[in-house]
């Protein structure tokens, strides 16, 4: 510590902040604790940011909807359990595979509605990918109990028309798939018949539990069956008019057909009738009762299982369900010439999708590394700055504060003016001046304390003695002052030291 900083904390506002009393603050503001809230924010805030970039990856979908993690009557986690049990490789994806899975193993695509994006799905770049597609048949929600029920969060109630979808709206789903129909009484006691022949754990009538049969008709146009479909509903309706009508009292006259009058008209013209679409020629891979129910889509590896009811939850109630559902995903694994025991489970139908992000880029392989080397170099940065800076320094007042800070001031400008060894002789006297007063010499004469002196020196022994110091610092450069004024204050040092000495009979 200087002699001005020595001088200031003896000043008035030292003294006051010395004997302050620091209380609860002196704990608060600790640099433990300081650093400990700094770390903690920096935590709390890199965890935001990475958890708001994998925030679509881990959010979930309704647990009762048909999706690979529902354990639903209608979902599929039964089945991907059940193969990981069995030997399979079974993994969700979301739609972010490598070329060599799009190529070479099997996805399963679960729509849990017939107005899903599937048909962008599987329009993609890689159109020999091996894929299964199984078509939803309930509509179902999630189930609110009610007064005297008991439900859980995965559990779901069938919606409209007892829960299946109209038939009509699966021509929404892919463009070349045959029309879908349904089989109300089906029996108990069916028989499975497989396109490959190979050998089989599976019983050719077995007994399942299916409420009605959903199957292929490859025989049926779907303009055809939008023509048959409206014509029952018509007829529904007419039903209905004429009943309201008869209830009034008055006479029903069914409406004139104006589009029934246009197509005779049209068909007068045989020029302008376009010839139908050829119907699609799919291979039949499974069929139960000899109706299809899979089928591979003609020169594609996509297969279509018109009965999701033979591999989701519901088969799993008995144990020929259970070896029936694993018997399907595997004769498409083997009729596909797919990787065997290894199937992957879309979930990107059902808004579950890999997104992309810088923040999930950063903190990813293989970036990983590069952004842990950014922040370790950051932290080393910040650590430098840290240990390069530490308290602010004290600012100087513009003015003198006593005699101290005077010839503090004084020097500076000596300094500055490049003057200071003009001051070697002046220098050399106050110290001699120093010397008579520590030795009680002040009150003689000059003569006598000059005497005195030269005798001290003799008896100590000192050199070079003062007058040669003092002739050699009046005459001495900017380069060598320095070198003489420690050597005066060595000489002052040595005169004033009574440790080996007697005091002085004569002082």
């Amino acid at each position: 510590m200087s002699a001005r900083d020595r001088h200031l904390a003896k000043s008035l506002p030292g003294q006051q902040t010395a004997k302050r009393n620091q209380g609860l603050s002196s704990v608060l503001f600790k640099p433990m604790t300081l650093f400990a809230l700094l770390a903690i924010g920096v935590f709390s805030f890199g965890a935001l940011l990475v958890l708001g970039g994998f925030a679509k990856d881990l959010r979930k979908t309704s647990p009762g909807q048909a999706t690979p993690r529902s354990v639903s009557a209608v979902g599929y986690q039964a089945l991907q359990n059940y193969m990981n049990a069995n030997g399979y490789i079974a993994h969700e994806t979301k739609d972010d595979r490598t070329y060599y899975a799009k190529q070479n193993q099997l996805v399963l695509l679960t729509p849990s509605s017939p107005f899903s994006r599937l048909a962008s799905t599987v329009k993609d770049p890689y159109d020999d990918e091996p894929r299964l597609i199984i078509l939803p048949k309930w509509s179902v929600s999630q189930m609110r109990a009610q007064e005297g029920e008991t439900a859980r969060k995965e559990w779901v109630r069938k919606t409209s028309e007892e829960g299946l979808y109209a038939l009509g709206r699966y021509n929404y789903l892919l463009e070349d798939m045959p029309v879908v129909r349904r089989v109300e009484d089906i029996s108990q006691d069916i028989d499975l018949t497989f396109n490959l022949k190979r050998e089989r754990n599976l019983p050719e009538t077995s007994q399942l539990d299916i409420d009605s049969l959903q199957y292929f008709d490859l025989e049926s146009r779907w303009i055809d069956y939008q023509a048959e479909i409206r014509k029952i509903f018509e007829q529904k309706r007419e039903e209905a008019r004429k009943k309201a009508a008869e209830e009034k009292g008055e006479t029903y006259e069914p409406p004139k057909d104006k589009k029934k009058k246009k197509k005779e008209t049209d068909a007068e013209d045989p020029e302008e009738v376009e010839e139908p679409e050829p119907l699609p020629d799919p291979d039949v891979v499974m069929r139960i009762d000899g109706k299809a129910v899979l089928i591979r889509l003609e020169n594609s590896r996509t297969y279509v299982l018109s009965e999701p009811d033979l591999i989701n939850t519901m088969a799993f109630q008995t144990q020929t369900g259970a070896r029936l559902a694993l018997g399907v995903v595997d004769e498409v694994l083997v009729d596909s010439g797919a990787e065997l025991y290894h199937a992957d489970f879309d979930v990107s139908l059902h808004g579950i999708e890999s997104s992309r992000n810088l923040i999930k880029l950063m903190v990813t392989p293989p970036f990983l590394a590069a952004t842990l080397c950014l922040l370790l170099a950051g932290g080393l940065v910040a650590w430098q700055g840290f240990n390069r800076f530490g308290d602010p320094e004290r600012a100087r007042p513009d003015y003198a504060q006593g005699p101290v800070s005077l010839a503090e001031t004084a020097a500076e400008f000596m300094e500055v003016a490049n003057r200071t060894h003009k001051t070697g002789e002046a220098y050399a006297d106050l110290l001699r001046r120093q010397v008579i007063a520590e030795l009680g010499y002040k009150g003689r004469a000059a003569d006598a304390a000059d005497t005195l002196l030269d005798s001290r020196e003799k008896r100590l022994k000192i050199s070079p003695t003062y007058a040669e110091l003092k002739t050699k610092i009046s005459k001495a450069t900017p380069q060598s002052y320095s070198q003489y004024a420690r050597a005066l204050a060595t000489w002052r040092d040595r005169m004033i030291t009574t440790e080996t000495l007697q005091k002085d009979p004569t002082s």
